[in-house]
């Protein structure tokens, strides 16, 4: 299909106009949703290549091509729409709910951002559109990843809930997981629900509200345990890949600063390492945390988000998923501009 769109390939002459049509739709479909204030992320994902023996070889940046995002459009219509239905006809059913991020979270991210010279509209009643002006402000630019994760930190977590309480990342009023029925359960209750009462005339399945809802809750907690089960395999497999790189040097990203010292995400692989307060012996450092730096006593000496710097891989720990960096040396070309305004 992507070599279709891209016009490399061919499947034959009425499936290649089938797809490419069904590609325009999808565009159309995408900028309505960005007319109403969606959010739209586009943050870089690792994929891990392993060999036949399940070893990593190789961390690629997972590519999302237009063919990816042709069906990703789809979906979300035909999550949006049968939600709507549902609603409509009253039946009981688990929608997808993302609530409004917290205001003490946006009033933070306003005041990092600001400092480092991106604006967040503050508002009484913040708005996706709000939001995703910050991403389209920071669209192509080197601190493009950063800003978006800081973003994402803010929101709140979508759940499943039996009250239909909106999706404030797509901005839509009403949003369920109906796609994907064979590997998740609540797609599957919204299938159970559909085919019970549209099909076959009976009443609907789920009449015990309270038993439902618990339901939900119990398929909210087995989602977050089967995302930290995937962060935790994916980062074992990157682990047990840069242990084949102890002593190389990469380039990259301060990603995040506290006081025991601070995160550096690597260009080339995406992956994340900590440089130690202990391993800066040139000073003593004090965490600031309002301005997101550690800064050298005597020296003067910084290390911000955001700034690019070059480290060694110094140390890999498999059983607790962690590396650890020596930093080198702060690298100056090409590096972003990040450094605090005046007031």
């Amino acid at each position: 299909a992507q070599e279709v769109l891209d016009g490399t390939g061919s499947v034959s002459p009425e499936l290649d106009e089938a797809i490419r049509l069904l590609d325009d739709h999808a565009r159309r479909i995408r900028e309505r949703r960005r007319e109403r204030g969606a959010v739209d992320f586009d943050l870089p994902e690792a994929k891990v290549i392993l060999d036949e023996d399940g070893r990593p070889v190789d961390i690629r940046r997972r590519e999302r091509q237009s063919s990816h995002r042709l069906i990703e459009e789809y979906m979300i219509l035909a999550n949006e729409i049968v939600a709507a239905d549902l609603e409509a006809r009253d039946l009981s059913t688990m929608y997808r709910i993302h609530e409004r991020p917290a205001r003490e979270k946006v009033e933070a991210l306003a005041d990092t951002l600001s400092r480092y010279g991106v604006e967040v509209a503050v508002r009484k009643s913040i708005k996706p559109s709000d939001l995703q002006r910050v991403l389209d402000a920071v669209r192509g630019r080197p601190e493009e990843a950063l800003v978006s994760n800081l973003v994402l930190r803010s929101m709140s977590k979508a759940r499943y809930h039996t009250d239909n309480l909106g999706h404030f990342g797509l901005a839509s009023p009403g949003y369920l997981h109906f796609t994907s029925p064979i590997r998740r359960y609540p797609d599957l209750v919204a299938h159970r629900v559909l085919t019970d009462v549209l099909v076959h005339g009976r009443p609907e399945p789920y009449r015990d509200r309270e038993e439902l809802t618990r339901e939900a809750e119990r398929s909210s907690a087995r989602e977050r345990a089967a995302e930290e089960a995937e962060r935790a395999s994916v980062a074992l497999k990157k682990v047990e890949f840069m242990e084949q790189h102890l002593g190389d040097t990469f380039i990259g990203r301060i990603s995040g600063v506290a006081a025991f010292g601070f995160f550096v995400s690597l260009e080339q692989y995406l992956v994340d390492g900590l440089v130690h307060v202990s391993g800066l012996q040139d000073d003593y450092y004090r965490f600031h945390e309002r301005d997101h730096v550690l800064v050298g006593e005597r020296g003067g000496r910084t290390f911000r988000l955001g700034e690019r710097v070059e480290v060694q891989v110094a140390r890999v720990d498999k059983e607790g998923r962690h590396i650890d960096f020596v930093v080198l040396r702060k690298v100056r070309a090409d590096s972003i501009d990040l450094a605090p305004r005046e007031g």
